[in-house]
């Protein structure tokens, strides 16, 4: 099993729209659908499968719903209360109720669970709770979009749906509380400007959490707390190519923590799809930014659905997310399903998504259009001596009445780019799918070069204000020491030729050894100095001259100062432009004069 991807079939009397597993226990299966009001032989269905077996589904039982109503559209599962488990849907009122403004459009369904030792049969599904949460009275709206966030012990979760083909499009939001029971609460509600294509939860405390949803062209979020629901906030609006004018088009958007989304795009005029990793803004003003990127096969023009797991999920809310692997799967136009792995890694207070690669793709899963995936639930063992293989399962459903649960092997990980402490505790391990993914995204490199390249520029941008060079752009020069922000020295601008345009002169001409010394005309210049003298030297006429290596400190110290005054050198133009040159005494009469001036 470890080198394959198992997979078990069913086929059952209705068109499937949606399905879920039970959060706690991934041996059960939750699918739905229907043929919709007034189609004679296809009913309204809820069905339990049993997905222990991965080469064999079972149907561990069923419930018929009315035949004057809609089909069931959306299907999500939350918490247990003993051996009970609750299950939200939308259906739609019968197209009479409906059209006298009463549309229940929100159900909820009680699954009464066995003992242990009872057989299968004993498993019942039973209607607990209608109601309407959407506020306008739109007959051809219904309930398109159903999302529950991510379960956690003893903590409530959130639950939002959204409308389909609405004129006034809207999202509505309730709490599940931990209890169970199919007990809820309408926690607000939202009016939009366009439809929703689709939507997330996640939890961020005890009692927050975050929305974010999609249209065509746009990702908001939304923060909602205990006693507010803020505005829709736009984070990423996609843009076209450059030289086109048709955009692209968000098809479905997961969460994968709090930080990061995963979207899938369907490029425009089916030329392929995308999907798209974004680290959400930390600020306000900011928006996504895109953090890795894949193309799905070229034989997939459009997508229609996708499906997330993280395989090494926090235990609270408040947790940050460590190094782990998610798995992708996203479902193509042509009944395929491509697998993917996605990698986010956590160090310090860096957190990035890395490695967004292909593993393999399911073809020809469905004979028709696939119309709902979900994902099992992983909770990795507390103890490593079992040996049974361990695996990650994927259910899809098909308008064509089939449901398929792939079985995804998984591997223990141990990750050894971590350092191992001398003495410490051994590397932690994670569970990671067992089968080689084919590539790494380029974005990741992207990123990487990108943020070395922000680095430099913070690290230029503060040199250059500690040494008010520039326009101060970050504000820091009040805020670093005072060693970093001494002025870098300045070569004086002046009229007078450089000393080592004045040894050039010279050595253009002679290629005896060259001298600088003070005439001896007893002529003053304006700084009351005797002026400077550089020529091939002539040892009768000048007297004796003395290289730079050989001068006394002191000696150097004055010719350094009588240069500088002069305007032909500076600190900045080194002392290494004296080698090989001779110097003219500075000492007696003419050092005096010197020393005076200086």
């Amino acid at each position: 099993m470890a080198n394959r991807i198992s997979h078990a079939k069913i086929t059952l009397s209705y068109p499937l729209y949606s399905c879920a597993f039970d959060p706690v226990d991934p041996n059960q299966l939750v699918v739905a659908g229907g043929g919709g009001p007034g189609r004679n032989g296809v009913g309204n269905k809820i069905t339990v499968l049993d997905t222990s077996n991965p080469d064999e589904l079972s149907e561990v039982a069923e419930l018929e719903l009315s035949p004057n109503e809609d089909n069931v559209t959306t299907l999500a599962i939350g918490p247990r209360k003993d051996r009970n488990l609750t299950v939200f849907a939308g259906v739609n009122s019968s197209p009479d109720e409906i059209k006298k403004g009463k549309n229940d459009h929100f159900r909820v369904f009680g699954i009464s669970q066995p003992g242990k030792s009872a057989k299968t049969s004993g498993v019942r599904i039973s209607e607990i709770a209608r109601d309407a949460l959407f506020l306008h009275k739109d007959t051809s709206a219904y309930q398109r979009l159903l999302r529950l966030s991510h379960p956690y012990e003893n903590l409530p979760q959130l639950g939002a749906i959204a409308t389909g083909l609405s004129k006034e499009p809207e999202i509505a939001l309730f709490d599940v509380p931990c209890s169970g029971g199919g007990r809820w609460k309408s926690r607000g509600r939202l009016d939009i400007p366009k439809e929703a294509m689709d939507l997330d939860v996640v939890q961020t405390g005890p009692d927050t959490y975050q929305l974010a949803y999609c249209d065509d062209h746009e990702i908001f979020t939304v923060e909602v707390s205990k006693t507010e629901i803020s505005e829709p906030k736009c984070v990423y609006t996609i843009t076209p190519d450059e030289g086109a004018t048709a955009k692209a088009q968000f098809k479905s958007l997961r969460y994968l923590t709090p930080g990061f989304l995963i979207t899938v795009v369907n490029r425009p005029n089916s030329q392929g799809v995308a999907l798209h990793g974004y680290r959400l803004p930390a600020k306000d003003q900011d928006n996504a930014r895109l953090a890795v990127q894949a193309r799905l096969p070229k034989g997939v023009s459009k997508a229609t659905g996708l499906a997330v797991r993280n395989l090494s999920p926090t235990s609270s809310p408040s947790d940050k997310q460590g190094q782990t692997q998610f798995v992708v799967a996203v479902a193509g136009n042509d009944s395929s399903i491509s697998l993917f792995t996605l990698e986010h890694k956590s160090a310090a207070s860096v957190d990035l998504l890395a490695d967004l690669a292909p593993f393999q793709v399911l073809k020809g899963v469905h004979p028709s259009n696939i119309t709902g995936l979900s994902f099992s639930s992983f909770t990795p063992p507390k103890s490593s001596s079992k040996s049974s293989e361990l695996s990650v399962k994927l259910a899809s459903v098909a308008v064509g009445f089939t449901a398929v649960v792939h079985s995804i092997p998984l591997k223990k990980h141990v990750d050894k780019s971590i350092p191992e402490r001398r003495g410490g505790p051994p590397r932690q391990s994670r569970y990671v799918v067992a089968l080689k993914s084919k590539g790494e995204s380029p974005a990741t490199v992207i990123t990487l070069f990108t943020i070395v390249i922000l680095l430099l520029a913070v690290i230029g941008q503060v040199f250059i204000e500690a040494k008010d060079i520039g326009r101060p752009i970050l504000g820091v020069r009040p805020y670093l020491p005072t060693s970093w922000t001494t002025p870098l020295r300045k070569v004086p601008v002046t009229s007078e030729k450089s000393i080592k345009d004045l040894l050039s002169d010279v050595n253009a001409h002679h290629t005896q050894p060259l001298v600088i010394r003070h005439d001896e005309t007893g002529e003053i210049d304006a700084h009351g100095l005797p002026p400077v003298h550089v020529g091939v030297h002539d040892e009768e006429t000048h007297g004796p001259a003395t290289s730079w290596e050989n001068l006394d400190p002191k000696d150097q110290h004055l010719w350094k100062e009588r240069l500088k005054k002069a305007g032909h050198w500076a600190e900045g133009m080194g002392e290494s432009i004296f080698q090989g040159v001779l110097f003219g005494e500075i000492g007696g009469a003419i050092g005096n004069i010197v020393g005076e001036a200086l």
